[in-house]
């Protein structure tokens, strides 16, 4: 009985990657998601201007706008606006779709510690004196 082995067998090279590989499936939606929340986010920006512009909800920022002067300027007034909303509203559809995703998976995931697992011991720890 060796005194610092154990009686596990080591796990090949092959086990190993196996278990670090993620799904195709997940590469394949992380992917549509790459391509499908800046186009929701453009589109919700498009609709978000439109609209303020026809109902008036809050007043549109003029040092946004472009001129004929401008670097980015090619005859839309409101690029610069529409970037910036592009973007912030990327951002915040990727947060709603991590937290939905982060409780779909609080709900159905497996649980951490399985039957035949000892719960983690909680004490207290001490730092020795030197």
């Amino acid at each position: 009985m060796p005194k610092y082995g154990s009686y596990q067998r080591e796990p090949t090279r092959d086990e190993r990657e196996s278990r670090r590989k993620i799904h195709p499936i997940w590469r394949g939606v992380g992917f549509a998601m790459m391509i499908i929340i800046p186009i929701m986010a453009y589109a919700t920006t498009i609709l978000l201007i439109t609209q303020n512009q026809a109902k008036g909800w809050f007043p549109m920022p003029v040092d946004l706008a472009a001129g004929p002067g401008d670097f980015l300027y090619n005859g839309d007034p409101w690029l610069y606006l529409k970037i910036i909303l592009t973007v912030s509203l990327a951002l915040l559809f990727f947060a709603i779709f991590n937290l939905f995703t982060f409780v779909i998976n609080s709900l159905f995931a497996p649980p951490r510690y399985g039957p035949y697992d000892v719960p983690p011991i909680k004490a207290k720890v001490r730092k020795r004196a030197r």
